[in-house]
């Protein structure tokens, strides 16, 4: 059994409670903890499917302002 899940991953519960591991609640990464330019790849996440809870919510309009890490600024040629 666990307890708390700290995880938003649907292929990590399935995989878990597929197995028969019961789990009794699940946490999602607390805002604070999720570094300002993994918002990029977070918030498709829960878009697209990850449980997010209370504290992940994103609809289409919120997604397209999403911004990631400025191109010229790590060695590519990434434009924003």
């Amino acid at each position: 059994k666990i307890h708390r899940l700290i995880s938003m991953s649907d292929l990590k519960y399935n995989a878990i409670t597929g197995s028969g591991i019961e789990v009794v609640k699940r946490v999602p990464i607390p805002k604070e903890l999720v570094p300002a330019d993994a918002h990029v790849e977070i918030d498709a996440k829960v878009f697209m499917g990850y449980e997010g809870g209370d504290v992940h919510t994103v609809d289409e309009a919120e997604l397209k302002k999403v911004k990631g890490r400025a191109g010229e600024k790590y060695g590519n040629d990434v434009k924003q």
